[in-house]
């Protein structure tokens, strides 16, 4: 159960864990009776929330949601954000640099969003839990305004972005943290959990609160990619709203934010890489910044084999084909060709870019720094996307029958076995 609580249900677990773990520091109360669906109360309209909460809500069908029956007093709060925001501007990052020339604009328009009670009562709770995703949410609310402003947007649209930045991730508190402050590349199982994140805060925003249309929905699509590489809906195009290509801009933006190392150079690498990705509309905002920002990397590494990752892709393009057709020649069900029609696309896509680096043949240990440097982020970048396509072939996969999983499960395995 990872959703968030709906009418008639049982509270999310993941989530009333969080809510009792921020009332340890905040004063969290009852702001409503909470009654399950037989009518009996468990917990009194202004009552505190503590330990006990949890256990009573245990297995309980509620018959409202518990979002709309809890109020956080104090935590997370207008005037808190207005301080983060201000300390993040201030601060010497080059991204916090780079949403500077708008530091006005962005701290007046703050100062006019609202903030709904159930918003700030589930980010209260994240932070509870988890306190480095409240920085990740304010830089991301800085990011988005400054995006829109410097294309002189509408006062409508800047207040949007911002809360579009703010809110973004809200949906992870209803998802366990084992599978969000990973160090390591997740598994299926760990990537089927992540991958919900957008659709719940989504379906929060749209259900719980009044805010438009237009945030909630483009929270649900800054996992989204143009060429439809994205999750969890893969769309594509002009499918995507222009909110949700401002917020999946400045998600990679700042997903790269924990290189000390010239993070702007590796945010503007990896939204050009692949060409058809990222709104260059949007993209250019972190194009320019990188520019301007002027970053000198540090010494790369020299063991960077890029010719033999794209072998790699090359043996992987043709097992897929090889594959394909023999599906196609045995008659088998459209989902399993599906399966691998879909890996060769995403793996030409990558063929070709890569290609068109022009760095396949250049030897990490002769090459001045600014190309040593492209070559880590080309390796980086490629063991990315390899994983990436993996998960993708799993997840879909994962939908066949046994022995059409048996049939396919030779190209995931490929893929696994030289994505590093």
């Amino acid at each position: 159960m990872y959703a968030f609580q709906r009418a008639g249900s049982e509270p999310n677990p993941h989530a009333l864990a969080a809510l009792v773990k921020a009332s340890e520091q905040h004063s969290i109360v009852a702001s409503r009776d909470i009654v399950d669906i037989r009518g009996v109360k468990l917990w009194a309209q202004g009552q505190a929330v503590s330990a006990a909460l949890h256990q009573r809500l245990l297995d309980r069908r509620l018959q409202n949601p518990l979002e709309v029956c809890l109020m956080a007093e104090d935590g997370v709060t207008p005037f808190s954000l207005l301080a983060d925001l201000k300390k993040f501007i201030d601060e010497e990052h080059p991204i916090a640099k780079s949403v500077r020339p708008w530091a006005g604009t962005l701290l007046e328009q703050l100062q006019h969003i609202p903030l709904h009670s159930v918003v700030q009562l589930m980010l209260t709770a994240s932070v509870a839990t988890r306190p480095a995703t409240l920085r990740h949410a304010v830089a991301a609310m800085g990011l988005a305004g400054a995006m829109i402003a410097s294309r002189q947007g509408s006062v409508q649209d800047i207040r949007l972005a911002m809360l579009g930045g703010l809110l973004h991730d809200i949906g992870e508190v209803y998802i366990h943290p084992q599978y969000l402050d990973y160090l390591q590349p997740l598994d299926l199982m760990g990537h089927k959990h992540l991958v919900i994140h957008p659709r719940v805060g989504q379906m929060l925003l749209s259900t719980l609160t009044d805010y438009p249309s237009v945030l909630s929905r483009a929270v649900g699509e800054h996992h989204e990619r143009l060429d439809r590489s994205g999750y969890p809906a893969r769309l594509a195009g002009d499918e995507i709203s222009t909110l949700g290509r401002v917020l999946a801009v400045t998600e990679v933006t700042l997903g790269i934010l924990r290189w000390p190392d010239a993070p702007l150079s590796r945010a503007s690498f990896a939204m050009r890489v692949v060409p058809g990705e990222f709104d260059p509309a949007w993209a250019s905002f972190v194009w320019d910044a990188a520019r301007e920002a002027g970053e000198m990397p540090g010494r790369q590494a020299t063991s960077i084999d890029l010719y033999q990752q794209l072998a790699d892709i090359d043996q992987q393009l043709l097992q897929a084909r090889q594959l394909g057709q023999e599906l196609h020649d045995q008659g088998r069900s459209i989902p399993v060709i599906t399966v691998v029609t879909q890996a060769m696309e995403r793996l030409d896509r990558l063929r070709v870019a890569w290609n068109a680096l022009g760095l396949w043949r250049v030897s990490a240990g002769d090459a001045p720094d600014a190309e040593r440097f492209e070559l880590e982020l080309a390796h980086a970048e490629l063991r990315q996307r390899m994983r990436s396509v993996q998960r993708e072939c799993l997840l879909v996969s994962d939908r066949l029958g046994e022995a059409e999983k048996f049939r396919v499960a030779p190209l995931w395995k490929g893929l696994m076995a030289g994505r590093d």
